[in-house]
């Protein structure tokens, strides 16, 4: 139940903290899945984000990049993925089960920390680098990473929601790289509206669970009076929104703004899993912001604590600038 889940959750900050050092310098030493590593050579960030598409991220808040990834990364972080929905960490959640829907909507958070082939990608594959030219950053932060998994026949979608709502940070240079496990249509992946990143919108958040709060993320103390998020499919209906969406392969990438509305619908019909790698990149201007309400709320409680001022630059050993490492 919520309670026993509460109570469980205050007794782990003090063993994750205590490992917490050690886990971010030697992760090799203490992932807890070690694949055979994949062979990638430095991703060509000029070829893959050309001028003209960097321009068109600032325009229009979403990109897709074409064959980013190989079949072998791919292999690796289908088999990382499936020992995490096995063996989750502290941060998971399984929204159709908190909802009682049909299907499994698998959602967790700092993989690299457990998982040798998270922690390469991030640190090793030039994916900061390509981050920090979209950003148009000297530094790129790792904020943390993410696995969204919707297995075929899921009716839970992913609702309207913009990232920087739930993230305790201010800034523009804030993006996401969104890579593609599986093929995807469009009409079951991710889609993101138009130009939103511009609209300047902190709004109320949801709980992708339902409800206000589930066992493992936590919004208890919400800032009053923030607006709710546009009807967007009333919009789209009425011509005042566009969509952006594409057809998704196997090491494809989305990049996106952290400001971009967006949202997926679950995969009832579809016989395909969705299963998505997404990696949370901080550029120069961003600094610390724990205002109420966002997800800080729930990690600081399991013992992911950054412990920077208000105000500060996210340099910190829990954030690390991947080009500086």
């Amino acid at each position: 139940t919520f309670i026993r889940r509460r109570r469980a959750a205050r007794q782990r900050p003090k063993m994750i903290s205590r490992h917490f050092s050690r886990c971010v310098r030697s992760l090799s030493m203490s992932a807890v899945h070690k694949p055979a590593l994949p062979s990638l050579p430095p991703l060509r960030v000029e070829e893959l984000l050309p001028a003209a598409q960097v321009a068109a991220l600032d325009r229009d808040g979403a990109i897709v990049l074409r064959n980013v990834l190989n079949d072998e990364w791919i292999e690796a972080l289908r088999e990382a993925a499936e020992a995490n929905m096995q063996n989750p960490g502290p941060l998971c959640d399984e929204h159709s089960e908190a909802q009682g829907t049909k299907g499994r909507f698998h959602d967790d958070q700092f993989l690299y920390m457990r998982h040798e082939v998270f922690r390469q990608l991030i640190f090793e594959s030039g994916m900061a680098a390509l981050a920090a030219r979209g950003l148009q950053s000297k530094s790129a932060h790792v904020f943390y990473d993410q696995l969204l998994v919707k297995e075929p026949g899921t009716s839970a979608p992913t609702p309207w929601h913009n990232d920087t709502s739930y993230w305790p940070l201010k800034g523009d240079q804030i993006c996401s790289t969104w890579i593609a496990m599986d093929d995807v249509k469009r009409e079951n992946g991710v889609q993101y509206v138009k130009g939103s990143h511009k609209w300047d919108l902190i709004h109320e958040v949801t709980n992708f669970s339902g409800g206000d709060n589930s066992g493992k993320n936590t919004y208890q103390t919400r800032e009053a009076d923030l607006p709710v998020v546009p009807d967007i499919d009333q919009g789209v209906l009425e011509g005042e929104y566009e969509l952006l969406g594409w057809d998704m392969s196997p090491g494809d990438v989305i990049l996106f703004k952290s400001a971009a509305i967006h949202g997926a619908k679950g995969t009832e019909g579809s016989t395909n899993r969705r299963r998505g790698y997404a990696v949370r990149w901080l550029g120069d201007d961003v600094t610390y912001d724990p205002r109420p309400g966002t997800m800080n709320d729930g990690w600081v409680e399991v013992g992911y604590d950054s412990k920077l001022a208000p105000g500060s630059k996210m340099t910190c050993e829990l954030h690390p600038d991947v080009l500086a490492a």
